[in-house]
């Protein structure tokens, strides 16, 4: 399957389930963000811009997302440009989760950390997209974060945290540091 953008690529709002998608005449990318997290105009369709495809295909074809299979790649980009386009500031949710051991106050845009749920012993993996202050927006990379009030967060839900919520993310086998700095994000 061709996940390149096409001239027919467009922005559509399905006001039945309430979520945004990207959609052409053959097939649709559903994104995870409801109306009530973003700023949508009165129009249910919006044309995917230039601008919209030069930032989708500068992060396709980068090298930090290359090791991805392109349905993957497809739905972090769509994921991200939503975010960059039409999603509303957001409050912190610090106390959803566990305080981290480690001591780090700075991280890199597009890096990979991860978050604990206040009362689970699993971590979730967050792909890190802004840092400001003491505070981080986090998009979840893992398919989905399971907390103990029985809420679950989905696969590139959206949310704020205090940086001393945050540990790095070191994959076993090859002890370095997960990152998407070089992604463009």
């Amino acid at each position: 399957m061709d996940y390149i953008p096409k001239a027919s690529w467009q922005w559509v709002y399905d006001h039945e389930q309430g979520k945004l998608s990207v959609a052409d005449r053959d097939r649709s990318f559903p994104l995870v963000y409801k109306k009530n997290m973003l700023m949508l105009k009165q129009s249910q369709t919006m044309a995917f811009t230039v601008e919209d495809v030069t930032r989708y295909i500068d992060l396709f074809e980068s090298p930090s997302l290359k090791d991805f299979d392109e349905a993957l790649r497809c739905k972090i980009i769509l994921h991200l440009l939503v975010i960059d386009i039409f999603h509303k500031p957001i409050m912190p949710k610090s106390w959803l989760f566990e305080v981290s051991e480690d001591q780090d106050t700075e991280y890199e845009k597009g890096e990979i950390v991860t978050l604990t749920a206040l009362g689970m012993a699993e971590p979730a993996k967050y792909m890190l997209l802004e840092q400001e202050n003491d505070f981080c927006l986090c998009m979840l990379f893992d398919q989905e974060h399971v907390f103990a009030n029985n809420k679950t967060f989905q696969q590139f839900q959206l949310v704020k945290v205090t940086t001393d919520k945050l540990s790095r993310c070191v994959e076993a086998h090859s002890q370095e540091w997960l990152s998407f700095q070089n992604a463009g994000l």
